[in-house]
């Protein structure tokens, strides 16, 4: 498995040359009646809080605008950023390619986001004549700004399976990113040092003009309670001075053992749920 940087060209050139060969985007045949689905998946690990917390918000967003929801059980997973999770998070590469098939829009949800508001459809965002739209993660603690897979929206055209063709052919990259380290490679992002620190946009692949990017509160990180012992990947510092909005519709428990997600979660989807007859909160559910 080649480093990114060393792709950088091969990406590049194979991404130019089948993006001049797309055609107009056709929702695909199976899809009538639905307006797209959204997809997630967890293994033994996170089964537990994505069934009781962030399902049943996604549910509500999906009845709210006509999305399918689709959980996949996976029959392994890992803790923190060991190996199993990062075969974990490989996963939704095939899980988003066979949605696609079968759906016009596809929503990917990580097992440890909740959809804390139902009154805006995700697709609003999506640039009509763009295949994917992300969210970038801003922070300034590290350096870095890079797309986030957490919440990554596509649309069935043949852009989206390109795509999903340079992300495999970049592979499940090293450190704690498998999946989110190669849609970087396919962006031709600069991906910095081992950690990601430094990461920023690099020369770019034909791939980022068809990419729109998602407000702030599509892929808000979750910022309370975080401390040394229930953080990795990250240090907590690192979430002081990370953009946010007082009322995000996506918030993302990224970075958290599977204790402090449980605590957190439960807490912030039974406010969720408690209220979700409202269009918007009068105050910040999570934050």
């Amino acid at each position: 498995m080649e480093h990114p940087a060393a792709q950088e060209e091969l990406q590049h050139d194979r991404g130019e040359q089948k993006m001049t060969q797309l055609s107009t985007p056709q929702d695909p045949p199976g899809a009538a009646g639905a307006r797209g689905v959204v997809v997630t998946a967890a293994g033994p690990n996170m089964h537990s809080l994505l069934h009781q917390f962030a399902l049943p918000t996604f549910r509500l967003f999906g009845d709210r605008w006509g999305y399918q929801v689709r959980a996949r059980d996976l029959p392994r997973d890992g803790t923190r950023a060991d190996e199993a999770a990062q075969h974990a998070k490989w996963a939704k590469i095939a899980v988003m390619r066979e949605a696609l098939t079968e759906f016009p829009l596809v929503l990917w949800l990580d097992a440890d986001v909740l959809l804390v508001r139902a009154d805006e459809d995700i697709a609003d965002h999506l640039h009509p004549d763009h295949f994917q739209a992300l969210a970038l993660e801003h922070v300034p603690f590290e350096h870095r700004v890079n797309p986030n897979t957490g919440v990554w929206l596509m649309r069935s055209c043949p852009q989206a399976f390109a795509f999903l063709d340079a992300v495999e052919a970049a592979g499940p990259q090293p450190g704690p990113w498998a999946d989110q380290g190669a849609v970087l490679a396919a962006l031709g992002w600069d991906r910095g040092d081992e950690r990601y620190h430094w990461a920023g946009p690099g020369r770019g692949s034909p791939f980022l003009a068809g990419t729109s990017w998602l407000p702030t509160g599509w892929n808000q990180p979750y910022l309370e309670g975080r401390t040394s012992e229930s953080c990795y990947n990250s240090v907590p510092e690192s979430y002081a001075d990370r953009p946010r909005v007082p009322f995000p519709h996506a918030v993302h428990f990224m970075g958290m053992s599977w204790q402090a997600r449980a605590e957190h979660m439960s807490s912030a989807a039974a406010v969720v749920l408690r209220d979700s007859g409202d269009a918007q909160p009068e105050r910040p559910l999570v934050s």
